[in-house]
């Protein structure tokens, strides 16, 4: 599934088209002192990282209030574990642990007597052979903008999640898709910004991250996008996560690659 998240009254009515673009601003809610777990692994090489930090209240600015002394603990089903360590308040690093793709990740986090537990498989690596400038219509203005092109295996099942830096600085778009619709084609849906006054100019620079993501991951970025209007249910919520035992957030194990291009 592709959707371009265009304005909060026609969210829901094209999420059932092609392509999903969606600026992030995720209105949580109001669920102060709640744990919040963020994990990944990649197929490059480390160290991956795991941050624990508490909620506040959604009305405040946000500050990252991170959780220290957590016993965090990754490992595979090839049997290798690893205890990650500390480096700094709620940020815990792995030392040695490798990233495979087709290899299932489990993740346990222990903070006093509360317990979370969370498993992701790593996907297969799908080539991302590269990336074109073009021009597209957005509400009426002629914008120019990054597509990045692959072409997605047959047989349905997988999803992708892209990241887009400009200039150096970090596009907040939120850019996800599955295959629902898409199975075995060539992807070449383009990195719009909703803003129409967002276009791509002469000389910039931009570099995408294509992350092949499994089922669980790809559930809680949609959801997000549900989440940061409230779609779906008619009222905010918070993203669909693959962490038990009660906590916020996300465990991935995914793939990276990263192609860059200047615009002309």
């Amino acid at each position: 599934m592709r959707t371009k998240v265009l304005s909060v009254g026609m969210t829901f009515a094209i999420m059932i088209l092609m392509g999903c673009q969606k600026v992030i601003n995720l209105d949580l809610k109001d669920d102060a002192g709640k744990y919040v777990i963020e994990g990944n692994i990649t197929n490059l090489a480390g160290p991956y990282t795991v941050t624990i930090s508490l909620t506040g209240k959604v009305s405040n600015d946000y500050v990252f209030n991170g959780v220290d002394h957590a016993t965090v603990v990754v490992g595979d089903n090839t049997g290798n574990s690893e205890t990650l360590q500390e480096k700094t308040q709620g940020v815990y690093q792995t030392a040695t642990l490798t990233g495979v793709e087709g290899r299932k990740y489990y993740l346990s986090v222990t903070l006093g007597d509360k317990h979370f537990t969370a498993t992701s498989v790593m996907p297969h690596q799908v080539p991302f052979d590269s990336l074109y400038i073009e021009q597209e219509d957005n509400w009426g203005k002629i914008v120019k903008t990054v597509v990045p092109v692959f072409t997605d295996p047959f047989g349905k099942g997988n999803s992708y999640k892209f990241n887009q830096t400009i200039n150096g600085n970090l596009d907040k778009t939120l850019y996800y898709e599955n295959d629902d619709f898409t199975d075995g084609k060539e992807s070449t849906w383009s990195l719009l910004r909703p803003d129409p006054d967002s276009t791509l100019h002469l000389n910039d620079q931009v570099k995408v991250e294509m992350q092949c993501i499994d089922s669980a991951a790809y559930k809680y970025w949609y959801s997000m996008d549900q989440s940061s209007t409230g779609n779906g249910n008619g009222l905010p919520s918070n993203p669909v996560t693959n962490i038990q035992g009660g906590a916020l957030g996300y465990f991935s194990a995914h793939t990276s690659q990263t192609r860059s291009i200047i615009v002309k």
